[in-house]
């Protein structure tokens, strides 16, 4: 006798919930990047539910979202192709990837670590749609390291950052004369006179007194580590040793500081109209340019 066919089931409404349920599963997965190594935890474990949801998002679907660094008023500050660069980078890191497994998450992790522009562990994440988030320390540019006839740009910290420009376009304060050679890309450019240029930088900016400045010159042969203000007038001033380190005969700090708000006080200028100032001793020398009264 034949047997009698069995009719197909219609999806019901409670499929169809069941379905959405799954897509909507949130497993939300840290994580942690120490030296060469990458641990990935989760909240929920990645078991046979994980898999089970990841199935119902394709991995065509797979987009990261990048929680991008922003200044004091709530702007972007990062250049808009470098942040485009970035997010075809981390595309094709995830690429390919299965939704809520741990691979895409390491490997953007990894890829953003390289970049050179985050400080730490970037924080990595799955959200309930099957997208990634990406948040990190991002490193800020502060200043420009001459090199050649180029302008490397580098965080408060030395690390030099993926940017460079032609002399005079990357609208920083610049170091020329650095000892150091120009370090790999995130790596921290080394060498003491660099160091005290960034201190003095940021001990100037503390004091108000950057806006007629133009950059540093830290010095060359029998002249290295003995820092000289540049003013946006090409003047110079010679500062000498970085602050805390000041040789006999210079002036401390706080003196040189005094100094420097005395000339603006008086003539509206820093480097008071003059084309070179000594603050090191005890009493300041100028040098006029020629026809100068």
């Amino acid at each position: 006798m034949p047997r009698k066919a069995t009719p197909k089931k219609k999806k019901s409404k409670h499929d169809a919930d069941r379905f959405d349920r799954n897509k909507r599963i949130a497993i939300v997965t840290g994580v942690i990047l120490a030296g060469g190594s990458v641990f990935v935890g989760a909240s929920m474990g990645i078991g046979e539910l994980d898999r089970r949801a990841a199935k119902f998002i394709a991995p065509n679907e797979l987009t990261v979202v990048i929680d991008w660094p922003i200044n004091a008023t709530g702007s972007t500050w990062m250049p808009i192709d470098e942040r485009e660069h970035i997010e075809r980078q981390l595309a094709h890191a995830v690429s390919g990837g299965q939704a809520l497994s741990q691979a895409p998450l390491k490997e953007a992790g990894i890829t953003l670590m390289n970049t050179g522009w985050v400080e730490g562990t970037p924080t990595i994440a799955w959200t309930s749609d099957g997208q990634i988030t990406v948040a990190a320390r991002w490193r800020v540019p502060v200043a420009a390291v001459r090199v050649g006839n180029r302008e490397i740009i580098l965080d408060r910290d030395r690390h030099a950052l993926p940017l460079d420009y032609a002399i005079g376009q990357s609208n920083l304060l610049f170091f020329s004369n650095v000892d150091a050679r120009q370090p790999a890309i995130g790596e921290q450019w080394l060498g003491t006179d660099l160091q005290d240029g960034l201190k003095l930088l940021d001990r100037l900016e503390r004091e108000n007194l950057l806006e007629q400045i133009a950059g540093f010159d830290l010095g060359k042969g029998a002249e290295s580590g003995t820092l000289k203000i540049i003013t946006v007038r090409g003047a110079r001033i010679i500062w000498g040793a970085g602050p805390g380190r000041e040789r006999p005969g210079e002036q401390p700090t706080s003196v040189k500081i005094d100094r420097l708000k005395a000339l603006f006080d008086r003539t509206g200028l820093i480097d008071a109209g003059a084309a070179l100032i000594d603050i090191r001793p005890a009493d300041i020398l100028l040098q006029r340019r020629e026809g100068d009264g």
